[in-house]
């Protein structure tokens, strides 16, 4: 994994107004390491430019549906930048302050958002996809939103699994990409 704790703060010392601080938190691993999860700032744009330099090409056709991803400044910026409420996105970070995931919902209609993940190869198997999605259900149940939706590529049996053992159900099939849905708020 190459180091990208230098390209924006760990904790944010100047977040936007609106900046949800209490949803920052230390989580600990099964593994007994522990990673720091924090909403996205607008300074993690060059994060999400290098994670994109350095992720392999199916990361990235599993993740966007193509071997490239976009890497124009608008879009960056658009993922850089969320409203912590119709658009959400939490960064995991290693306990140097390198990404090793990021999870985000954005608003897809009323009640209804859709979410996804990228976990640093090396962290897959530590369960940090699974904490992201987890973290985001509560702010998406606090922001309105009672259905969340994943999206992704049929052969992607990892993502596949990790959703079915978070509750994620109601699979369809359409122009060979999966749907699955997970209703909050039923428990």
């Amino acid at each position: 994994m190459e180091s990208d704790a230098h390209l924006s703060p760990m904790v944010p010392t100047a977040p936007p107004g609106n900046y949800p601080r209490s949803a920052e938190q230390w989580v600990k691993l099964d593994s007994g390491e522990r990673i720091f999860l924090r909403p996205v700032i607008p300074e993690d744009v060059e994060r999400i430019a290098h994670a994109f330099e350095v992720a392999d090409v199916e990361s990235i056709r599993r993740r966007f549906f193509t071997a490239a991803p976009p890497s124009d400044r608008q879009h960056l910026e658009y993922l850089a930048n969320v409203d912590y409420v119709a658009r959400y996105a939490l960064l995991a970070c290693d306990e140097h302050g390198n990404s090793v995931g990021i999870g985000r919902y954005e608003r897809t209609g009323e009640s209804a958002a859709e979410v996804a993940i990228v976990v640093e190869a090396s962290w897959r198997t530590k369960h940090v996809g699974s904490i992201l999605l987890t973290a985001l259900e509560p702010v998406a149940l606090h922001n309105g939103i009672t259905e969340l939706v994943a999206v992704f590529m049929p052969e992607n049996l990892p993502v596949d699994r990790l959703l079915a053992s978070l509750g994620y159900g109601d699979r369809h099939i359409e122009d060979g990409i999966v749907r699955v849905t997970k209703a909050l708020g039923d428990e």
